[in-house]
């Protein structure tokens, strides 16, 4: 046939010497700890608490009249607070944690928590579900803070191989501090293309959906992460929107949240509730949720009360027979995690910057020496396809020039925090409805047992494995449609070929080498495959889930049988 036996990859450009980790493909660096739920199917809601002591009556009612679950929370959500301020305040959330009965983690960002916070949270047992690294691959490695550790120093890197491989021994490095203690790490990612290395390196799998992001194509990353890997899968339902917060309407919220259900995630949280940028222990209550009319009288909003109404009325009576591990996918897309999110597509670069300040989206993995190319991007092109032209093909967020200054209102008033309804042009500029057709995104290293049965695969970006090459091999010779990028078909031995889509029969399948995602040719060859662009649907089981688009930001459920 027309391609080689034997798995290649070019020696030239960003790739380097490439060795892909070939012999580690069927190994976890770090194993899974055990589940601490008792049942597949049971589901958590919680959120991330302000942290605020004493907390209030009038807090407390307000979050057992919604029913809240779960809560996480900060102790130090910047370097330099006091290690002992930050124990006091652990010390009372935790109390407030034994007080509602509900399971409880704690939250960081770009510091570790204190360890005396850790141990004093192991002695609560299977109620403390460890540490939530929020946003863990945008602070501490693509877009690092100044004078903030990361994973791997970004300037140094020169090739993606090494990019890829000193940023999971970061990850692993972190993760393993912590199994030592017998702690679970939660990586939350708002930029999701990293969560195969997060979850490869040990970690549970958390996207942000809502936010700035196109929630269904954050959840299929996440969901292909947490299959292959074999790790939980949490949801952030994050209500941050830019500055805002609330950022995002009470009837989107409602969306994000059947959204993750019904995909099967074990746990959701919403942040955003409060604030979460002040010091520990003084940011105040969760008003995304409640006011506090008195400390001991509090008002649901409009977001708390369709919170309450989730939790309390409409997951009782909506059993959900499985989880995401169920999923029988229609479509999955192979891809190394070179990092690119779109960050060509940022904003312009700030003349001011010190000559060695670090800057954001500078580059794949943070690195000014790796910047994206038509190899790394392709997958934009792919993903405005599989969601019938939403996304667009300029990245995977809503941070880029296109969208990021549409209905700028000037800069809010001191002291003010900023919402939906302070900049209400901005706000509605991010809306819930993304069409997807039973997605998920495997990296380079998945298994054979992982791709059986699916009926069409995409081969995109810059490498694959060999053994992966030759599970995809089986698929096609069993029916399998696989569509391949062609500078990566070159890289994987196929023969050169003209412009447009070149179809080769293989076994029962085919592959179809193409230089465009997009294309009238080669949407024909694949259209059955596609589902249709208002409706959100994902099989598991037996049993198929149809998210049916109304609006913008709102869906009907239907699920058959």
């Amino acid at each position: 046939m027309m391609y080689a036996a034997i798995f290649i990859l070019l020696s030239q450009g960003m790739l380097g010497s490439w060795s892909v980790y070939a012999k580690d493909a069927t190994r976890h660096p770090v194993p899974p700890l055990a589940r601490t739920t008792e049942d597949d199917s049971s589901f958590l809601v919680g959120i991330e608490m302000p942290s605020q002591v004493p907390v209030s009556p009038a807090v407390e009612s307000a979050l057992r009249h919604i029913g809240v679950q779960y809560i996480n929370y900060y102790v130090n959500p910047w370097a330099g607070f006091p290690e002992q301020e930050s124990y006091l305040v652990h010390e009372e959330m935790m109390d407030f944690a034994d007080k509602m009965e509900v399971p409880f983690s704690l939250a960081c960002y770009v510091v570790d928590p204190p360890e005396k916070c850790v141990a004093s949270a192991k002695t609560r047992g299977t109620r403390f579900r460890g540490i939530v690294f929020d946003e863990l691959e945008h602070c501490r490695q693509l877009n690092p803070h100044e004078g903030i550790p990361c994973f791997v120093e970004p300037e140094g890197l020169r090739t993606l191989e090494e990019a890829y491989e000193k940023t999971l021994q970061g990850y692993v490095l972190l993760r393993e501090k912590y199994a030592a203690w017998g702690v679970d790490c939660v990586a939350t990612h708002v930029f999701p293309v990293l969560h195969h290395v997060a979850a490869r390196a040990g970690y549970t799998v958390c996207p942000k959906i809502q936010k700035e992001f196109y929630s269904t194509v954050s959840l299929a990353i996440a969901m292909g992460a947490a299959l292959q890997y074999e790790r939980d899968l949490w949801v952030n339902c994050d209500l941050w929107c830019y500055a805002m917060v609330p950022g995002h309407p009470a009837e989107e919220m409602w969306s994000n949240m059947l959204l993750a259900y019904w995909l099967g995630a074990d746990l959701l949280y919403l942040e955003g509730c409060g604030h979460n940028l002040t010091h520990a222990g003084q940011q105040g209550i969760p008003f995304s949720l409640m006011t506090q009319v008195t400390p001991n009288l509090y008002q649901l909003t409009e977001h708390g009360e369709t919170l309450r109404r989730f939790i309390k009325e409409y997951l009782p009576n909506h059993r959900r027979p499985w989880t995401f591990r169920d999923v029988k996918p229609t479509i999955a897309i192979l891809r190394f995690p070179d990092s690119d999110y779109g960050q060509r597509y940022q904003y312009a670069r700030d003349p001011n910057r010190a000559p060695k300040e670090r800057e954001w989206h500078a580059g794949l993995y943070g690195s000014p020496h790796l910047p994206s190319n038509e190899d790394t991007r392709a997958w934009f092109d792919l993903w405005n396809l599989l969601t019938f032209g939403s996304t667009g093909t300029d990245g995977i967020s809503h941070f880029k020039c296109t969208v990021a200054a549409a209905g700028y209102q000037g800069r809010p008033e001191p002291g003010q925090v900023e919402s939906l309804y302070t900049r209400p042009l901005l706000a509605a500029v991010h809306t819930f409805f993304v069409p997807m057709n039973n997605v998920v995104v495997f990296d380079h290293l998945v298994r054979k047992e992982r791709l059986e049965g699916i009926p069409l695969l995409f081969l995109t970006g810059v490498a694959i494995s060999e053994p992966t090459m030759e599970a995809v091999r089986c698929c096609a010779e069993q029916g399998t449609t696989v569509v391949v990028w062609k500078n990566l078909a070159r890289r994987l031995g196929f023969e050169e070929s003209g412009d447009g889509v070149e179809e080769i029969p293989f076994g029962k399948g085919r592959f179809l080498l193409t230089d465009t995602f997009s294309g009238n040719e080669l949407f024909q060859k694949i259209w059955m495959h596609m589902g249709h662009p208002d409706e959100i649907r994902y099989c598991f089981g037996e049993h198929t889930v149809v998210l049916k688009k109304v609006t913008d930001n709102q869906v009907d459920v239907v699920i058959t049988p």
